[in-house]
């Protein structure tokens, strides 16, 4: 047989076996062998997923040694706690797991939570505290001082019955040789601010908070209050500053900033700054020789302020 005519041999099937048989049994095989493979990539997958998830469940898990707890009194932070600390234990002996940790936040919510309300307890202890449209009052008398600040907004002007109490003041002064007059009475926000960042800017931070006040915690914004013929500091014992201090209670008015009382104040003596707070509270303070703040029971420390202002 010729190459040729081996080239154009067609396929004979055997005696009763179709071509058609040939070919049904051929795809047959294909799709076995198909499905063996794809069951062996299966099988191997998921070989591979049970080792890794061993390898996960072997790994330890990396647990924090220390957990932090901030001990928080009147509403600042004083100390912190570790876990491993022995103050630390009454909360946990343990490493910390989801359920400690819980637990030792709870405990310090309730700390601060206590120590907040025994703190507001300290303030005005004894005395009735309230506050209306963001002035405080005590006992009935506005209160304004490093704790205690007035909305940027209020601006009252100088209020008519501290200043006809003046001008009475001042005219019994006069007939005994005493001039008084008012340097500096009523003085808004935005004037303050202005007064205080000067002073800031010329003598530092800290002796401006010694002789003046921060914007929102001026007296002066009260409308109750005025600095008599001056604001420097060598009015102290001149015959104007002793009349002053002997005899501006029985008008309603007291020396704001007493001297010897700075440390609770917050400010330094000032002899010409008087207060208006009526005659019954103002004779009781001068009789004691105390400040305003021991007066009410109140504190004067930016520290203790919860400014309204921002």
């Amino acid at each position: 047989m010729s190459e040729k005519n081996k080239r154009k041999k067609k396929y004979v099937p055997r005696k009763g076996y179709t071509k058609e048989q040939y070919r049904r049994d051929t795809m047959q095989a294909y799709g076995v062998l198909t499905g063996i493979a794809m069951a062996l990539v299966i099988v191997l997958i998921y070989f591979m997923f049970i080792h890794k998830s061993a390898d996960k469940q072997e790994k330890p898990v990396d647990v924090p040694q220390t957990v932090t707890v901030k001990k928080v009194i009147s509403g600042e932070t004083v100390s912190e706690v570790t876990a491993d600390s022995d103050e630390s234990k009454s909360v946990s002996e343990t490493r910390p797991t989801s359920e400690t940790q819980a637990a030792v936040t709870t405990t310090v919510t309730q700390a601060t939570v206590e120590t907040t309300v025994t703190a507001k307890k300290q303030e005005a202890e004894g005395h009735k505290l309230e506050v209306k449209n963001g002035i405080t009052y005590v006992d009935g008398i506005m209160i304004v001082n490093k704790t205690y600040s007035l909305p940027a907004d209020y601006a009252p002007g100088l209020d008519p019955t501290a200043e006809a109490a003046f001008n009475e003041m001042a005219s019994q002064a006069w007939s005994e040789g005493i001039s008084l007059f008012i340097c500096s009475g009523f003085r808004s926000y935005r004037e303050q601010d202005m007064l205080f960042r000067n002073y800031a800017a010329n003598r530092g931070q800290e002796e401006a908070d010694r002789v003046s006040s921060r914007p929102g915690h001026s007296e002066h914004q009260s409308g109750l209050c005025m600095d008599v013929n001056t604001t420097e500091f060598d009015f102290a014992g001149t015959k104007e500053a002793i009349w002053l201090a002997n005899n501006c209670a029985d008008y309603g008015f007291i020396i704001r900033f007493p001297l010897g009382k700075e440390s609770v104040t917050g400010y330094a003596y000032e002899p010409w700054h008087i207060r208006y707070v009526g005659k019954k509270a103002a004779k009781e303070i001068f009789d004691k020789d105390i400040c305003l703040e021991e007066y009410l029971g109140v504190t004067s420390d930016y520290k203790n302020s919860t400014d309204q202002n921002g």
